[in-house]
């Protein structure tokens, strides 16, 4: 990180930008699904906050070591416009645009030039979008801008003094979104964009102070969308979402927008007149590719159908119609793992897991607003087991605490879940089930450390069996060949990996295939979990 003397203002290198950017990625991928659940604008589903990931993830996986904060500030708005994803991914790609086009010739900033960029990088993302809405993440955008502004006016002339003002702004103006937008005040829940950009710059605030990474602290409303709005948007159609990218010779921006906006809906374009990165809503892609074609040549085509989406994401947030004596709660992140809870019985979820832990309140609201007379939770995590046992000692309503310390146990629990029986006896089969299962985590060393006699270095993989680090390597699959040598599962036992992480398909299958290679007599399946931090949640049973 840069540096400063006693008397110089400190200034920022295009390595602090990687570094802020890194972290800001870091924060959000810890606040996905959070970001996922309470999307409902411009559609409702459950997709904003992995777009938002996947376009910066993307972006600065290619991206080489810069040093001047120019050249990295356009590899990465020319990242993030190559990789952009969704609506929300195209305006963050603009977004960074418009923070690259105020540094060009500045290999440094300084608290005046943070100030400026965030201004500049405001605009452009307000010009991608046909149609801009307040209560939107634009609001939020500009909110951080303003923030910037005042810290400066107030001369404050440190970085982290800047960046921290435009965070506080951000942060009370997306706690005020819903009363900018009524769509937002009907489903209980404040803008998801706009709490996916706040996660971003509160992470790189976080490396500015040379801090960790930590869950973001902003009043979002309902955990929970409300039922009235789920019922109001349940039958509604919304078509497809179409996106790719258009190469070709004096493309005009300007009236390609005029012209999609005629046949198309949440029009955004952005890009320059030999490159365009062009995404709407439409009931008919075919005839948005064919105009693309006239322009062009397309790549990166995708086109998703959103009417599916949006009956996924009305199931992993409705409550049950009838009322049940017995229902059960789960603190779980990773779109794959929360429909995986929900499929299996889950009256609700609440949002959380490791470095987002959920506070006693958070797991009450939940439970209070459910449907059923008496209520098991199920934290998933080590560190949520004292807070849930405390919801359960402070709640008004019949609240019991099945500890499970691990995603397998919980899981494990939540099959012997039989909502047919009483409490007690749900309990004590719950509670069975999790002592017939061993847990076991890959991750990565965030800091250098050593723990009972074992050393880490910071970006190595690392496994834990049960709280117990045994194994430290390079890569993901050393670190996996090691845990199962050390568990050397017996015949006829179950492994499950589910696999999330900076892990893809292609990984898990591999590693699947080494151990039914090596252990021949064991069981194997292979689930997408995508859980944030941790590239696999290993269940042996």
């Amino acid at each position: 990180m840069a540096t400063q003397s006693k008397h110089t203002k400190r200034t920022l290198s295009g390595t602090d930008l990687r570094g802020m950017i890194d972290a800001g990625k870091d924060s959000l991928e810890a606040n996905v699904d959070l970001v996922n659940s309470i999307n409902v604008f411009p559609v409702p589903d459950g997709d904003t906050g992995t777009n938002m990931f996947l376009t910066i993830k993307s972006a600065i996986t290619d991206l080489e070591n810069t040093s001047g904060a120019d050249q990295f500030s356009k590899a990465l708005a020319k990242g993030t416009l190559m990789g952009a994803r969704g609506n929300s991914g195209v305006i963050l790609s603009q977004y960074f645009k418009g923070w690259a086009d105020s540094l060009e010739g500045r290999s440094t900033l300084d608290a005046s030039q943070i100030a400026m960029s965030l201004v500049y990088a405001s605009h452009e993302a307000y010009k991608a979008v046909s149609e801009p809405k307040e209560g939107t993440i634009l609001t939020v955008m500009k909110a951080a801008a303003d923030g910037a502004e005042h810290a400066i006016k107030a001369n404050k002339n440190e970085p982290e003094d800047v960046w921290g003002e435009a965070c506080d702004f951000a942060r009370i103006a997306l706690e005020a979104t819903p009363d900018l937008l009524p769509i937002l005040k009907e489903a209980g829940v404040v803008d998801s964009g706009g709490l996916g950009f706040l996660a971003i710059i509160e992470g790189a605030l976080a490396y500015l102070k040379g801090e960790s990474v930590k869950p973001l602290e902003v009043k979002t409303g309902q955990l929970t969308l409300g039922t009235g709005y789920l019922t109001s948007t349940e039958e509604g159609v919304y078509g497809y979402c179409t996106q790719f990218l258009i190469h070709g010779a004096g493309l005009n921006l300007d009236s390609i927008r005029e012209k999609l906006n005629t046949i198309a809906d949440s029009v955004v374009v952005v890009g320059d007149d030999s490159t365009l990165k062009l995404h709407v809503h439409t009931y008919d892609p075919g005839g948005i590719l064919t105009y693309g074609v006239s322009l062009g040549t397309l790549a990166e085509i995708k086109v998703d159908n959103m009417d599916q989406q949006h009956q996924d994401f009305i199931g992993l947030n409705r409550q049950p119609d009838a009322k049940v004596d017995v229902g059960v709660v789960a603190v779980v992140s990773g779109a794959g793992l929360q429909r995986l809870f929900r499929n299996l019985g889950c009256i609700a979820l609440v949002h959380g897991g490791q470095t987002m832990n959920p506070s006693a309140q958070e797991l009450m609201e939940s439970v209070s607003s459910s449907s059923a007379a008496s209520v098991i939770v199920l934290p998933n995590n080590s560190n949520i087991v004292n807070t849930a046992l405390q919801a359960e000692e402070l709640s008004d309503k019949d609240l019991h605490v099945v500890q499970s310390r691990t995603v397998p146990e919980g899981i494990a629990a939540l099959l012997a879940f039989n909502p047919e029986l009483d409490l007690e006896n749900n309990l004590t089969l719950m509670e069975d089930a999790m002592t017939d299962v061993r847990s076991a985590e890959i991750t990565t060393a965030i800091r250098s450390t050593s723990i009972n006699g074992i050393s880490v270095t910071q970006g190595q993989h690392v496994a834990v069996l049960e709280g117990k680090i045994v194994s430290v390597a390079d890569t993901i699959a050393e670190v996996v060949r090691d845990l199962f040598t050390y568990l050397v599962p017996t015949s006829g036992s179950l492994v499950t990996l589910y696999w999330g992480g900076d892990v893809i398909e292609e990984n898990a299958i591999e590693t699947s295939d080494w151990i039914k290679v090596n252990f021949p007599e064991v069981e194997v399946e292979v689930a997408y979990g995508g859980q944030p931090l941790y590239h696999y949640l290993v269940s042996l049973e």
